[in-house]
């Protein structure tokens, strides 16, 4: 028996080794698969959406800081609308120009308007939350350094109470002390003698008087004396500009005797050059000549240079006068500004002993008052006397209104800001750092992969048997029914292990996803059930059958709901609780939570045993009916 069942699996494999396009898929499929889809997903799991386009239209001092928090995050491409009319946003939302719009009123205290193309029904969802959050965050921004500004100016308050306090009672002890003040100011009142005053006063204003008339005086004698400096100014302008005419022509004399000594050199220089080459013999007539001629232009040049050394000692001592005139041109200015200056001086005082006169008329009014003031000062002293007896009460109550003020503003403010501003704070930290979304996918695509391939290889396995009559041959042999759907079992699981160690190394290979050695055998047992589940579904489809056409049509009928039912692609949170119920008890939902739960959260055998006996059930069931129904088959 046993071997009748190996003769079949060795045959059902050289089957497909046979038909070469057939194991290429069987084996290729799997690393296409895994390359594509970790290709898609080999992002990591917290990078969320990318290149979301963001229409964003208005604007106002908040707008620019929202615009600017968009642009940071990577999820969107901001496309701005030079536009303030909403309408234009919403329409380019509708028009699929982006994928959602916002519009930012320029009156800030209006609510900001955002538009969703809720046709992408999958990031929909995921837009909305990121602006939701981008706006609270602002939100909370704003509000934090509101509030912070106000607990600053509350402390500040606080910390002002206590002087205020002190404020209070020190103006309180002040009345008091004004009180004693205004008694003493009566006592020393009744001491003044205002006839005294009356001649204190009429003195000063005649010392004043002559001061006056001095300074008057002085005045004049300022004046006249600017006058001689100007005339003496004048002078020395005079001789300072006579003395550099002077200079000048001594220079141009110099110049000319220079020029003439320079003249009288390059002659000398020529002739004594002349002498040296051709007088060989200096008792020639021409030699004699030329020597006498270079000694007369010698002695000619030191007489020039005695003659013209006193025009030389003029033209040097003429510069010392010319700097000497400038010197006392200047002194004289500064003299002159100086006598101006005091000129102004002595008009400003004379201005203000006029003034010290007129106060010296309201100092003689002042006098007259003082004499009305004694004689009010007496209810003065009584009103004083009351304001301080009425302030004592009001102290009172005003120190106790600011202690409890200062209570309220400590409760107050002992709240953090952050508190206030944000009362619930929620601190986000995934659990399964450095994955990558396709770790998390593994256990989907190998339940997809696996499921497509257990359906139709074993649907199609049968129905080839049954149309080509090699079931009715197998089973005239010694191999029993029940060998023949051993022994294709055994040949489909063998394959969709070696597709489940295809998938497992590919991720590897290209991504990096390890699988943990300690769960392999978790692993392969997982592969092992699910896929004898799905063996077994595909073997009774196949028994409904009539060609290979109909067992892939009802793979696909059957395959394609349980995909959108397994949670991959719709997770269950969204759907009804019926789907809910129904997806839940799916063969493929049942494969993905065993996986997830060996791939993911490592958990042992216990765990899993939930998810493996109802596949096992699915595989028993799929089975028996495929033996009864070909049982049946096969004895009609």
């Amino acid at each position: 028996m046993a071997l009748t069942i190996g003769s079949v699996i060795r045959k059902d494999l050289k089957v497909y080794v046979r038909h070469r396009k057939t194991l290429l898929l069987i084996f290729i499929a799997p690393i296409l698969i895994m390359i594509l889809i970790g290709s898609v997903f080999s992002g990591a799991s917290g990078e969320g959406l990318k290149d979301v386009r963001l229409g964003v239209g208005g604007g106002s001092g908040q707008g620019e800081r929202i615009t600017r928090e968009l642009t940071n995050n990577s999820m969107f491409i901001i496309v701005k609308e030079n536009t303030t009319d909403p309408a234009v946003i919403e329409e380019g939302v509708r028009k699929g120009k982006y994928n959602a719009g916002i519009f930012i009123p320029e009156d800030e205290t209006q609510s900001l308007r955002l538009y969703i193309d809720n046709s992408r029904i999958q990031i929909a969802p995921v837009i909305s939350m990121a602006l939701f959050s981008t706006t609270e965050k602002l939100s909370y921004e704003l509000t934090f350094g509101f509030i912070s500004t106000l607990w600053k100016n509350l402390a500040q308050m606080e910390s002002e109470l206590k002087p205020l306090k002190e404020g209070v009672l020190q103006i309180n002890r002040s009345i008091e002390g004004l009180n004693r003040d205004t008694r003493h100011v009566l006592v020393s009142l009744d001491d003044i003698n205002i006839s005294e005053l009356n001649r204190s006063v009429a003195g000063m204003n005649n010392t004043l008087y002559l001061m006056r008339s001095d300074l008057i005086r002085t005045a004049d004698d300022i004046n006249t004396t600017r006058k001689e400096l100007k005339e003496l100014d004048n002078n020395v302008s005079s001789i300072y500009n006579d003395s550099v005419e002077l200079r000048d022509d001594l220079k141009f004399v110099i110049d000319n005797i220079d020029s003439t000594d320079a003249a009288l050199l390059g002659i000398q220089t020529d002739l004594q050059d002349t002498y040296n080459v051709t007088c060989t013999d200096p008792s020639t007539p021409q030699c004699v000549s030329i020597a006498g001629t270079i000694r007369q232009i010698q002695d000619t040049r030191a007489l020039m240079l005695e003659r013209t050394g006193r025009i030389r000692a003029l033209y040097n001592n003429l510069a010392n006068i010319t700097q000497k005139s400038a010197e006392l041109h200047e002194k004289l200015n500064r003299t002159d500004i100086r006598l101006q200056v005091m000129q102004q001086s002595i008009g400003n005082y004379t201005l203000e002993i006029s003034n010290i006169q007129g106060d010296i008329m309201s100092i003689e009014n002042a006098i007259t008052s003082l004499q009305n003031v004694k004689t009010r000062s007496a209810n003065v002293s009584i009103q004083v006397n009351d304001l301080a007896s009425d302030m004592a009460n009001s102290t009172a109550g005003l120190v106790s209104d600011i202690d409890r003020t200062g209570d309220v503003l400590g409760e107050v403010i002992a709240r953090s800001p952050a508190v206030i501003a944000s009362p619930v704070k929620l601190e986000q930290d995934t659990v399964f750092k450095g994955r990558s979304y396709l770790d998390f996918l593994m256990p989907g695509i190998i339940s997809i992969v696996l499921m497509f391939v257990s359906f139709l290889l074993a649907s199609i396995t049968i129905v080839q048997e049954r149309s080509k009559k090699t079931l009715v041959r197998t089973l005239l042999t010694p191999l029993s029914l029940e060998g023949f759907i051993i022994a294709k079992i055994s040949a489909l699981v063998l394959i969709a292990l070696l597709q489940g160690i295809i998938l497992i190394i590919v991720a590897f290979a290209f991504y990096g996803i390890v699988v943990p050695v300690d769960q392999l055998g978790l692993l392969f047992l997982v592969i092992l059930a699910y896929s004898v589940s799905f063996i077994g579904i595909g073997m009774a489809l196949a028994t409904f059958a009539e060609s290979e056409n109909t067992a892939m049509l009802l793979s696909l009928v059957l395959s394609i709901p349980m995909l959108f039912l397994c949670g991959i692609f719709f997770p269950f949170e969204s759907m009804p609780a019926l789907m809910v119920w129904l997806g839940g008890v799916l063969p493929i939902t049942m494969g993905i939570r065993a996986l997830e739960s060996v791939l993911i959260y490592q958990e042992g055998f216990r765990a899993i045993t939930g998810y493996l006996l109802p596949l096992l059930l699915y595989g028993v069931a799929g089975l028996g009916t495929a033996y009864l129904l070909l049982r049946r088959e096969v004895t009609d």
